[in-house]
């Protein structure tokens, strides 16, 4: 794994002086990050108007019961999921089993279900976390959803915050109903329309070959995990 993200900031070494390797990589990931939180938030709201509920919501027996899904690849799984070799607990949102927790491949189905066409996974591309988790996290509750990514290139501002651990900047929508629950988050089309998350869209990619490349080899890659590998 790091032999891998050594590959990864070596790519961008000759990216502008401006940037760092690697700060030139995360400029380019907060980017796909915004992209991928609009697609999967857009999912869910298309789920809810033919459902009724949003994924999973369904599942929950009780108010005091929370659902999470890890928008997570199998590499990332190492780090964020209890019994493997490179487990970190300290970046695991749900370490003390707080969560009733659905595997990323079950929320595909669901969604390919009821949407009726085959869902592209879009992944975040950081393959190994540093001293911030790395996917992005689908909290299911009585009163709706909430889907948040960090996005290191906006800090906290009035549509950011920052995680439980004082350190990562994240970006954060949910549901109607949701709003009151979450700190600084906003509807999907309330984040869309907001005017500094309309600045930070008009960023450009700098490799963007490069990043477009790994989007598409880790949705590819997941697809074949979900194939062959039987649900939880």
């Amino acid at each position: 794994m790091k032999f891998l993200k050594v590959l990864i900031l070596l790519s961008f070494a000759s990216t502008a002086s401006a940037f760092s390797p690697s700060e030139a990589f995360q400029h380019d990931a907060d980017i796909l990050r915004l992209e991928h939180i609009e697609y999967w938030s857009g999912l869910f709201e298309e789920y809810q108007k033919k459902e009724g509920h949003y994924p999973f919501q369904n599942l929950l027996d009780n108010p005091s019961v929370l659902g999470l899904v890890k928008i997570i690849t199998k590499n990332q799984s190492e780090y964020l999921q209890k019994g493997t070799n490179e487990y970190r607990e300290d970046l695991d949102m749900n370490a003390k089993g707080r969560f009733t927790e659905k595997d990323v491949s079950e929320l595909v189905v669901e969604l390919e279900r009821v949407l009726e066409r085959t869902i592209s996974g879009k992944y975040d591309i950081q393959s190994v976390p540093t001293q911030s988790p790395v996917g992005y996290y689908y909290f299911f509750t009585n009163d709706g959803y909430l889907i948040w990514t960090t996005y290191f290139s906006g800090g906290v501002t009035p549509i950011s915050t920052l995680l439980y651990d004082g350190y990562t900047p994240t970006v954060n929508i949910v549901s109607e109903g949701m709003k009151e629950n979450v700190t600084k988050a906003l509807t999907r089309e309330e984040m869309l329309r907001h005017k500094i998350y309309k600045k930070w869209k008009k960023k450009k990619l700098l490799k963007e070959e490069y990043v477009r490349n790994l989007e598409r080899s880790l949705a590819e890659s997941s697809k074949q995990e979900l194939n062959s590998e039987p649900l939880h």
